[in-house]
């Protein structure tokens, strides 16, 4: 019989399934009901279903791990000289072997300035600088062009954020009425668009939070490799997918769990459709967007007391 257990994470509730079974975990057969995230989209509770398999097969036994090669380099007193004359401690003080090592002259040089061949290490997550990064990640960043005083306090949180969390980004700002938007650049702009943006939707969220109202009057945007008018294009086209059929059927269609910023995209992109509208259901961070018939009675326009999550990314923390 079946019994629901819950943890932290998959891992966390599948430990617990164990021990309070009394079995191996591949003797298991499981279910997940319920994946609860927290504010920055981590998960935060988990709750599965899980009974024993009496059928389940043991799995074979991991192979034993394969044992370190030998250090194949030859010891540190033949790699002296860089083709200058004797590889001993006397060469080295005379210049001969000493200078090719400094100046990159034969397998010496190498060793002292790149390390085997391998360029200068970054920092942050440590990845090693490869052929053409500087061209691919500098040459396309945009001088920072005039920028009012709040748009330059906006740069440098994101700047602060990014460094702290060790992302190799540069910020770009660029103003209107009601918007600061900040453009990122940089090596690591794809980690920030990975998993649907979420990353990239947290930081705008949280600078919102702790600038807007307080040092900045203005709503603030962030982006990065245009990734969010590809997001509003894709998120548009689909919700318009599924308007169609809740027009043909008549009966309401739900969207998946999305974040404020998802869901404020697809209420704006239906807002003026005169046969459906939408509704925000559920708790916490991640919501889903129910897509149903509008009343014969309701205007196609949207209502003055739209959803919380809806006309402003400022709150889009709903």
């Amino acid at each position: 019989m079946s019994q629901r257990f819950e943890g932290r994470n998959l891992e966390d509730a599948l430990q617990q399934a164990t021990q309070a079974l009394g079995v191996d975990r591949w003797q298991l057969t499981y279910h997940v009901l319920l994946e609860k995230r927290g504010f920055l989209g981590g998960m935060k509770r988990v709750v599965i279903e899980a009974e024993v398999n009496t059928a389940a097969a043991e799995p074979p036994p991991a192979p034993a791990p394969l044992a370190p090669l030998p250090d194949a380099r030859p010891p540190r007193a033949d790699r002296g000289g860089g083709g200058g004359g004797g590889g001993g401690r006397g060469g080295r003080r005379d210049g001969g072997g000493g200078r090719g090592r400094r100046e990159g002259g034969g397998g010496g040089g190498r060793d002292r300035e790149g390390g085997r061949g391998r360029g200068p290490r970054r920092g942050g997550g440590g990845r090693e600088f490869r052929t053409g990064d500087f061209e691919t990640f500098l040459g396309d960043v945009p001088e920072q062009g005039p920028e009012s005083e709040a748009a330059k306090v906006v740069r440098e949180w994101v700047e602060t954020v990014t460094f702290l969390a060790k992302l190799d980004v540069i910020a770009r700002t660029e103003e209107n009425d009601t918007q600061v938007h900040v453009k990122l650049y940089g090596a690591d702009a794809s980690l920030l668009t990975d998993h649907h943006g979420e990353l990239l939707d947290a930081i705008q969220v949280l600078a919102n939070k702790a600038l807007v109202g307080r040092k900045v009057e203005k709503e603030i945007e962030l982006d990065c490799e245009s990734f969010k008018s590809s997001r509003e294009e894709d998120l548009g086209r689909r919700a318009r997918e599924v308007a169609d059929r809740v027009r043909r059927g008549g009966r309401e269609e739900l969207l998946p769990s999305m974040s404020p910023i998802e869901r404020r995209i697809v209420h704006i992109a239906l807002r003026d459709d005169a046969d459906v509208t939408t509704d925000s259901r559920g708790e916490g961070f991640y919501k889903r967007v129910a897509i149903v018939p509008r009343p014969a009675s309701e205007p196609a326009e949207a209502p003055a007391d739209e959803p919380e999550d809806q006309p402003s990314a400022a709150r889009d923390s709903d």
